[in-house]
């Protein structure tokens, strides 16, 4: 992924890729506060997500949202470590944790899922196409023998060495091709001219953005296939301190009931039938 370092003022009115973007007006008649400077994760931003959901926010309480760190978790941690963001998100990871064990943020939540693909050949080996459960897929990819790429995105790892324990399962180390690296470009190629399996990020098999060289959908819609993403806002510098409050707010508006809705039908239609991301039932 590229890295970006940038600075939006939200509102703004993003509509999903590849539609662009469209100003709007903050609604005059709310109070303002504290500008919430926020990190965060690249897909969200990317797909206009992260855009949509807090130019909501804004709407109904007046405060404005500044994006000041956005790319993976190494990047971004940075910035709310150094206390130049009031509020972070990211995949749940030891990355975020070790933010709030070291003092510098509270209350890790969940908030929203992405999901995960396994994808492979078209001429699928496994006999798994279609396959709902992910677990069942991977018994019948190690029983036949079929070649299975294991790739260095530590997100996708857990999913996967997850799933294998569920099954009581071990890939087949001569079947098993391991690239150390997590771009998507170069592992697909691998994968492909390997005619081999793998697991992918949903959106970024999908979006176009990266040839998948041939590979096809095998495995979609196992709900322990999804990733989910944490919220956490910056420890408090004292009791006036306007922007941590607004950011425990915003905080809790990403975790609403509202908000879990519209995560329900945000992008639908977009790259497939499927919403982008996915609500959270541990939501309040």
């Amino acid at each position: 992924m590229t890295t970006r370092i940038a600075r939006w003022i939200i509102p703004i009115s993003c509509v999903l890729l590849p539609l662009g973007c469209a100003e709007t007006s903050t609604p005059s008649n709310h109070p303002t506060s504290a500008t919430i400077r926020c990190a965060v994760i690249g897909g969200m931003m990317d797909t206009g997500f992260w855009q949509g959901v807090t130019e909501r926010f804004t709407q109904q309480t007046g405060i404005a949202v500044e994006v000041v760190a956005v790319g993976p978790k190494h990047i971004i941690a940075g910035p709310f470590e150094r206390g130049e963001a009031d509020l972070i998100t990211m995949h749940a990871c030891d990355t975020i944790i070790n933010l709030v064990a070291d003092g510098h943020g509270i209350d890790p939540q969940p908030w929203a899922r992405n999901d995960l693909l396994l994808v492979g050949p078209k001429n699928d080996p496994a006999q798994i196409k279609g396959e709902p459960d992910a677990v069942a897929a991977l018994r019948k990819i190690i029983h036949a023998k079929a070649k299975f790429l294991v790739h260095q995105s530590l997100g996708t790892n857990e999913v996967l060495h997850d799933l294998l324990a569920k099954g009581e399962l071990e890939l087949n180390p001569d079947a098993t091709i391991s690239l150390p690296i997590d771009r998507h470009r170069t592992l697909l190629k691998r994968a492909a001219s390997e005619q081999a399996y793998t697991i992918v990020g949903r959106i970024p098999f999908l979006n176009g953005k990266i040839p998948n060289d041939g590979l096809e959908i095998m495995v979609r819609d196992d709900p322990r296939m999804r990733r989910p993403y944490v919220v956490v806002v910056r420890t408090s510098r004292g009791s006036t301190d306007l922007a941590q409050q607004s950011a425990l707010k915003l905080a809790a508006f990403l975790k609403s009931a509202e908000s879990q809705a519209w995560i329900k039908t945000f992008g639908a239609g977009v790259l497939d039938d499927r919403p982008l991301f996915f609500p959270v039932s541990a939501a309040k």
